[in-house]
């Protein structure tokens, strides 16, 4: 802790200065002093009086005499130097990363403050393996490997059973010539994975293995790079996923020989997007090549590259649950966008922020952004970023309580889908708008709907719009008092979502969360498991929505510390149902 580029400032001195700083500095908005004294101070005599011995501490902590001397008070970043803020940025370097909030501060009959401090650790201790990941990640695309290793080792260690961490340190070890070392981990993951009743991925095998490429000479590299970017991107539109990434591995290769960033940029992102959307299981090779491609734009001085890369980058985080990484990668990628001045750019970037915030179950701020981003999108003519931006769109209007809204959104998001013959995207909006019609009451439509994405769902191998059209499915048997098939249906789209490693985490909650809705209606046995599952998940994935819906069916009337739980984890959703939920179950 600094001030104004000082020396550390001496140290606060008791337990609740402490906590009293954090609960400050890390609020999303300015606290009443009433507030906490409420929260860390409600046992004593004098609360308010308590709390103004402790600011001052903190003030004489921080060498500043004129802080929190209003109500609200609150903490300016710009102001002070605190790793905690430093680590929400980015800034924080691997060797500083570490460690946990408040480490040893015990603040005694503050039920409150230790939930929110149980939160607030789960966000930093999320933030420093994603930060960790990032830090791996751009060292690997920088060629550092030395460095790399490292991290990627620690990453690792802090994630034993997360295949994505495993395969980054493979993948690390192959990069710095350790194959050996990689195909050890890999037998020690496998053995791991075994005993926990899982298999390692294909992703996790191929990323031990040395990659070896044959690039074409003999001709000019740049020519030959540009030839072969044009086939793969033809191969990839015609359906030829597999050709079309490996034409492309030969394009980077070539790439890689020529003196011009500007191509090295752009064949890499073409990989790097192929990799990610094309071809499943391989995000993590997918986020080093996009980080490959990120260097040679900014080295080439191509803005329209880097905004693209950046929201390719952010895209991967958002589907992994890793939303503080993402929202860092979207505030650059919109500065950059800004810049160019092109709205269609601004459009695409826009789409994945609002992705990113309804994941976080920020509805309003995202039919804000993505409502944006379709009206752009639709202005300059990219008919397929504009019905990608009304299906996601479509979801959070939806999860707000706006049925009729979402109907018009999914409807209009399939029919471009159609119009466009997007068959891999098209499953998404019309699950969804199935989902709708069954909301309003049209069983049959809705039916019909959900049958028709399940089909097409299953014929592009797509496994979350399979497992998002299955839940509807569910919903539907559930609906008709056939309780057992709508079981079965749930069981199924969880199976479907989740049998690849780079799934999306959002859906898989979401079915996560029907299933446990129909189990406590049912068969209230299976709801602590259930309920236990999805909070895990919802924490490891910061999902603040489904944690909340996991945290509603664990409230236990004689401790009003688990409804306390539920509320605070609520405040930043915007979910009517949720908090009505909430409301019945606490008897306002």
């Amino acid at each position: 802790m600094t001030g104004g580029g000082e020396q550390p400032r001496p140290q606060p001195r008791g337990r609740k200065s402490w906590a009293v700083l954090a609960r400050v500095a890390l609020a999303e908005t300015p606290r009443r002093r009433a507030d906490l004294a409420a929260e860390l101070f409600g046992e004593t005599d004098d609360p308010l009086g308590a709390l103004r011995w402790t600011l001052a501490d903190v003030r004489r902590s921080l060498g500043r005499s004129d802080l929190f001397r209003g109500d609200p008070i609150e903490l300016h970043r710009n102001e002070f130097q605190l790793d905690v803020w430093d680590l929400d940025a980015g800034t924080l370097e691997a060797g500083e990363i570490g460690g946990e909030l408040l480490d040893g501060v015990d603040v005694r009959d503050c039920p409150e403050f230790d939930m929110w401090l149980m939160l607030a650790r789960m966000h930093c201790a999320q933030r420093s393996r994603d930060e960790l990941r990032n830090q791996a990640l751009r060292l690997l695309a920088f060629g550092d490997t030395t460095a790399a290793v490292p991290i990627a080792e620690r990453v690792a260690s802090l994630e034993p059973m997360d295949e994505s961490a495993q395969e980054l340190f493979l993948r690390a070890l192959v990069a710095a010539g350790r194959t050996g070392v990689a195909k050890a981990h890999l037998a020690a993951c496998e053995g791991m994975f075994a005993s926990a009743g899982l298999r390692v991925s294909p992703a996790m095998r191929s990323a031990a293995e040395e990659q070896v490429r044959r690039s074409l000479t003999g001709r000019r590299a740049g020519a030959v790079a540009e030839s072969l970017l044009r086939a793969g991107t033809t191969a990839l539109d015609a359906g030829a996923a597999d050709a079309g990434v490996e034409t492309l591995r030969h394009a980077e290769d070539d790439a890689a020989r020529s003196d011009d960033p500007g191509l090295r940029a752009t064949v890499q992102l073409a990989l790097g997007s192929a990799l990610v959307h094309a071809v499943r299981g391989s995000d993590g090779e997918g986020a080093i090549v996009l980080h490959r491609a990120l260097l040679a734009a900014r080295a080439a001085g191509r803005l329209d590259l880097v905004a693209e890369a950046l929201r390719e980058l952010a895209y991967v985080d958002v589907q992994a649950g890793r939303h503080g990484s993402a929202a860092l990668s979207l505030s650059e990628a919109e500065d950059v966008a800004e810049t160019i001045g092109d709205d269609g750019v601004v459009a695409a970037v826009l789409a994945i922020h609002g992705m990113n915030e309804a994941d976080c179950g920020r509805h309003l701020s995202a039919i804000e952004l993505l409502s944006s981003s379709a009206e752009k999108a639709a202005a300059t003519g990219r008919s397929r970023q504009h019905a990608w931006s009304l299906g996601l769109l479509s979801r959070s209007l939806l999860l707000a309580g706006r049925t009729h809204d979402a109907e018009v959104a999914s409807a209009a998001s399939l029919l471009g889908a159609q119009e466009q013959r997007w068959t891999a995207f098209q499953p998404f909006p019309q699950a969804m708008h199935a989902e709708c019609l069954f909301v309003a009451g049209r069983y049959e439509d809705a039916r019909n709907e959900a049958e028709l994405a399940f089909a097409l769902g299953c014929e592009v191998g797509d496994p979350c719009w399979e497992g998002v059209a299955a839940r509807t499915l569910g919903l539907l048997a559930e609906h008709a008092g056939d309780d057992d098939a709508a079981w079965e249906w749930f069981l199924d789209a969880r199976r479907r979502c989740d049998r690849v490693s780079d799934r999306y985490v959002w859906i898989s909650a979401y079915i996560g969360a029907a299933q446990l809705e129909l189990a406590a209606r049912v068969d209230p046995a299976l709801v602590r498991s259930l309920a236990a599952k999805l909070q895990d998940d919802a924490i490891r994935t910061d999902l603040p929505e489904f944690l909340s819906w996991s945290l509603v069916h664990q409230i236990d009337p004689d401790d009003p510390r688990t409804l306390a739980a539920a509320r605070a984890t609520s405040r930043s959703v915007d979910n009517p149902a949720l908090h009505a939920r909430i409301a019945a179950v606490s008897g306002l």
